[in-house]
């Protein structure tokens, strides 16, 4: 019973945001958006060496799940001494987090310790994986999950000083990232790296053509998971793990993971109604719809 309460509940999330983002969606260039040309965001790449597989983590995209798969590929024991499933993974695991050489903060060390420097020989052998989704319905996820629902470390910093006033903290992102380039990289970093455009995260307009994107869509995830797979197949990881992944992805969900939840729901229906709220976030993510061909809201 408790299984298909959240089925129904996630199906009328699902139903609520396209009928918002995707049947009433035209584009339209009416917006300029924002984009900085250097690098705002601080990068953040995991690895698993064995199978030549890395993703730079761009939060709320799927990014918890995304970086557990790789450390359970690069240390598999270890992973299972302290989880039973890849959801229970957290970025809290220091193990995984910070071993030597599995997380890095720039493509150019990822090329200079996992290829001794050599780019062309990286590119050909390596896969590193950045995944992306709808720019309104990542916020929403990252907004309901830090700051409408818990109160995270540093809750001031990271949700602007607004609490739970959506309205408010969309209002100050908009005036750090439109007030010039200090503006926005002062900021809190955690800030920046659940709430920036994703197209400033893993200094991408930089990177971009080094990339696979994959697109996460909560409305087709099956498209998703058979790209994941078959790039786990072409990097030679072994089929009982690639089968135990796929299993894994398609069962259980992060802890913090908010598709379907009373709260996101309740959130959502507020969300909504405001116009100007909206309008100011087509602004901010302007680049990620257009860079991403997600659609725009036409409101």
């Amino acid at each position: 019973m408790k299984y298909l309460i959240l089925l129904f509940l996630t199906f009328t999330l699902l139903s609520v945001i396209e009928l918002h983002i995707i049947i009433n969606s035209t584009s339209t260039d009416k917006y300029k958006g924002v984009i900085y040309n250097k690098k705002v965001v601080k990068e953040s790449y995991f690895v698993a060496p064995r199978y030549k597989l890395a993703t730079c983590a761009v939060h709320k995209s799927f990014s918890a799940m995304l970086t557990s798969i790789l450390c359970y590929l690069n240390m598999e024991k270890v992973f299972f001494k302290r989880y039973n499933h890849l959801a229970g993974f957290n970025f809290n695991h220091k193990t995984c987090v910070t071993k030597k050489n599995s997380h890095l903060n720039s493509f150019s060390e990822l090329i200079k310790i996992h290829s001794k420097g050599d780019e062309v020989n990286f590119l050909k052998t390596w896969k590193v994986i950045m995944v992306v989704r709808n720019p309104i319905e990542r916020f929403i996820s990252g907004f309901v999950h830090l700051c409408y629902t818990n109160k995270v470390r540093n809750y001031k910093e990271f949700c602007l000083g607004c609490g739970k006033d959506f309205k408010c903290f969309v209002n100050k992102l908009h005036s750090i990232l439109t007030s010039g380039y200090k503006s926005a990289i002062h900021a809190y970093f955690q800030t920046k790296a659940h709430f920036y455009p994703q197209n400033m995260q893993c200094n991408y307009l930089k990177n971009k053509n080094k990339f696979i994107v994959l697109k996460f869509d909560p409305k087709n995830l099956e498209s998703f998971y058979r790209s994941l797979e078959e790039i786990l197949i072409q990097q030679k990881v072994p089929r009982e793990k690639v089968e135990f992944i796929d299993k894994e992805i398609r069962t259980y969900r992060i802890k913090h993971s908010t598709t379907g939840k009373s709260k996101t729901m309740e959130f959502i229906k507020k969300f909504y109604k405001e116009k100007d709220v909206i309008r100011k976030l087509i602004e901010i993510y302007y680049g990620d719809f257009k860079e991403f061909d997600f659609q725009i809201p036409n409101i």
